[in-house]
C-alpha cells in the first residue's frame, strides 16, 4: 500500500493495524456465538445484548482518559498495559460459568481495548509524518478495522460449529499475547518531545470517564428495561451531568483532559458525528444481521459464517482502494458516496423476508453495506487525524473512537428497542423477521444522518486534493 517503506515503519505499520484488527474482530466474532452463548449460559432474549454492549461500554468510557494518558506517559507503555488486560480477560470470557462472569469480563476487557486503539494510533501517525504516508497509514488502521469486523463475524462462525463458543474467546489469547511480546520487542520507547507536557486532568478524567460509563450504560440499558425504567433515567440523568461538568471543569483547569481549542478544527465536529452515525448503524445491523441468517433464514453457525465471507474481503478491498483514491478526490467525495451505498445496502437487509434467497438479494445488499463501511470508515479516520499535533496523537484518535464507541451503544440500543417493540406481540418467525426488519430500517435511518451532516456541514478542502501529498500534514480539510 505504501512502497518503498523502511523495515522499521511497515513493522511498525502492521503491528498497529494488527492491533486495531483484534479488537475490533472480538467485538464481531462473539455475534455469530450469541444463540450458543444465549443456551449454554443462560442468557434471556433481554440480557443477551449484554455479552456486546458491556465490552463497548467500557471501551467507549475508558478511550478518552486513555489517549490523554498515551500522549503524557508514552504510547509504548499503555499498549503493553492494554494488551496484558485484553489477554486476561479474554482467557476468563472462554471459562466463564454464568451470565454474571462473562459480563464482567467483557465489561473489564473493554479497558484493555479502550488502552490500546488510541495508543496504537497515536504510535502510527508519530510515525508516518509525510503527508501522503500519514494519510494512507491511517487509511490502512481504518481498513483493519473494517475488515477485523467482517472477519471476527466469519471467525465466529467457523469456530463456533465444530468448536464451540468457548473457543472464540480461547482463540483470540494466542494473537493478544502475541502483539503483547511483540511490542515489547518491536515497538521503540516514545521520544520526549512527542510526549504532552504536564500531567493527568484527575477531576477531568473522572467526570469524563464517569459520565461516559453512565450515558452508554443507559442507552444500552434501555433495551432491556426501557427507557422510563429508574436505572435507565437514573444513568442517562447522571451521565449527562456529569459530562456537563467535565466540559465545565476543561474550561477552567490548565492542563485539561480534552483542550476545548480541539473543537475549534476544521471538521472535527462534524466528523465525531458521522463517526458515530457510521458505527451505530453498523454494530446494530451486524448484530441483526446475524440473528436474521441463523433465526429467520434458517442459517446454522457455519452456514452464516460462509454467507458473511464477502463482508471481509470486500472490507479489505474498498477500504485500500478508499486509501489510494483519498489524496485525488480528498475526503467529502467519498464520505458522501461511502455514506450513500451504505443506506442502500441497510435499506435491501431490512426487505428480507423467509423467501429470500442469499443470491443475488442478501449477498448485494452485504456488498453495499460493507462498500459503504468501508469507504466512509477509511475517510472519516483521516479526516479526523489530519491536523493533530504531535503531542494530542492519541488523544485525538481516542476522542474520535469514542464517538464511534458510543454510537455502537447508542445504536443498538435503540435497534434492540425498536426491533423488541415487534418481537413481543409472538415468538414466531414471522414476528422475528418483523422485528429485525425495523431494527435495519432504523440502521438506515442513521445512516441517512450521517449522510446529511457530511453533505450540510462538512467543509471541502480549500487546497486541491493533490496537496494531500506534500506538506508536513495532511491537507484534509480546510486550510
Amino acid at each position: 500500500m505504501m512502497p518503498r517503506l523502511r523495515r522499521r515503519e511497515a513493522l511498525l505499520l502492521v503491528l498497529m493495524c494488527s492491533t486495531q484488527f483484534l479488537n475490533v474482530a472480538n467485538i464481531s466474532s462473539v455475534n455469530i456465538a450469541l444463540p450458543d452463548i444465549a443456551a449454554d449460559l443462560g442468557f434471556s432474549a433481554a440480557t443477551l445484548p449484554w455479552v456486546v454492549s458491556a465490552y463497548l461500554l467500557t471501551f467507549a468510557g475508558f478511550l478518552l482518559v486513555s489517549g490523554r494518558i498515551a500522549d503524557l506517559i508514552g504510547r509504548r507503555k499503555v499498549l503493553i498495559i492494554g494488551f496484558a488486560i485484553f489477554a486476561v480477560c479474554t482467557l476468563v470470557d472462554a471459562v466463564a460459568v454464568n451470565p454474571q462472569m462473562l459480563v464482567v469480563a467483557r465489561a473489564v476487557q473493554g479497558i484493555g481495548a479502550a488502552a490500546t486503539i488510541p495508543a496504537a494510533l497515536g504510535i502510527l501517525t508519530s510515525t508516518f509524518t509525510e503527508a501522503s504516508a500519514r494519510s494512507r497509514a491511517v487509511a490502512a488502521f481504518g481498513a483493519a478495522g473494517a475488515v477485523g469486523f467482517a472477519s471476527g463475524l466469519i471467525l465466529g462462525g467457523v469456530v463456533t460449529g465444530p468448536l464451540g463458543w468457548r473457543w472464540v474467546f480461547g482463540i483470540t489469547v494466542v494473537p493478544a499475547v502475541l502483539l503483547l511480546a511483540l511490542t515489547f520487542r518491536f515497538v521503540p520507547r516514545d521520544d520526549a518531545s512527542d510526549l504532552a507536557k504536564g500531567r493527568v486532568d484527575v477531576i477531568g478524567a473522572l467526570t469524563a470517564t464517569a459520565g461516559l460509563l453512565g450515558l452508554v450504560f443507559a442507552l444500552t440499558n434501555a433495551s432491556r428495561s426501557g427507557w422510563a425504567s429508574l436505572g435507565t433515567l437514573t444513568a442517562l440523568i447522571g451521565g449527562i451531568m456529569l459530562l456537563g461538568a467535565f466540559l465545565w471543569v476543561q474550561a477552567r483547569v490548565r492542563e485539561p483532559l480534552m483542550p476545548p481549542r480541539l473543537w475549534r478544527r476544521p471538521n472535527l465536529a462534524a466528523v465525531m458525528v458521522i463517526g458515530l452515525c457510521l458505527f451505530a448503524a453498523w454494530v446494530g445491523a451486524n448484530f441483526f444481521l446475524v440473528l436474521t441468517l441463523q433465526r429467520a433464514l434458517g442459517y446454522s453457525a457455519g452456514e452464516a459464517a460462509m454467507a458473511l465471507l464477502p463482508l471481509a474481503i470486500g472490507g479489505l478491498v474498498f477500504a485500500t482502494l478508499t486509501g489510494r483514491l483519498l489524496p485525488r478526490t480528498g475526503p467529502k467525495p467519498l464520505l458522501v458516496a461511502g455514506l450513500s451505498v451504505y443506506v442502500s445496502g441497510l435499506g435491501m437487509m431490512a426487505v428480507i423476508d423467509t423467501g429470500t434467497g442469499y443470491w443475488p438479494h442478501v449477498l448485494i445488499a452485504i456488498l453495499l453495506a460493507v462498500a459503504g463501511n468501508s469507504i466512509t470508515f477509511v475517510a472519516a479516520n483521516v479526516v479526523a487525524m489530519a491536523r493533530a499535533r504531535p503531542d494530542e496523537q492519541s488523544l485525538v484518535g481516542g476522542l474520535f473512537n469514542t464517538g464511534m464507541q458510543v454510537g455502537g451503544g447508542l445504536g443498538l440500543a435503540i435497534m434492540s428497542a425498536v426491533a423488541a417493540s415487534r418481537i413481543d406481540a409472538g415468538s414466531s418467525t414471522e414476528a422475528l423477521l418483523s422485528g429485525y426488519q425495523a431494527a435495519f430500517w432504523t440502521a438506515a435511518g442513521i445512516a441517512a444522518l450521517g449522510l446529511l451532516v457530511t453533505a450540510v456541514f462538512l467543509r471541502t478542502a480549500g487546497p486541491k486534493p493533490s496537496s494531500l501529498d506534500s506538506g508536513p500534514t495532511p491537507k484534509v480539510g480546510p486550510a
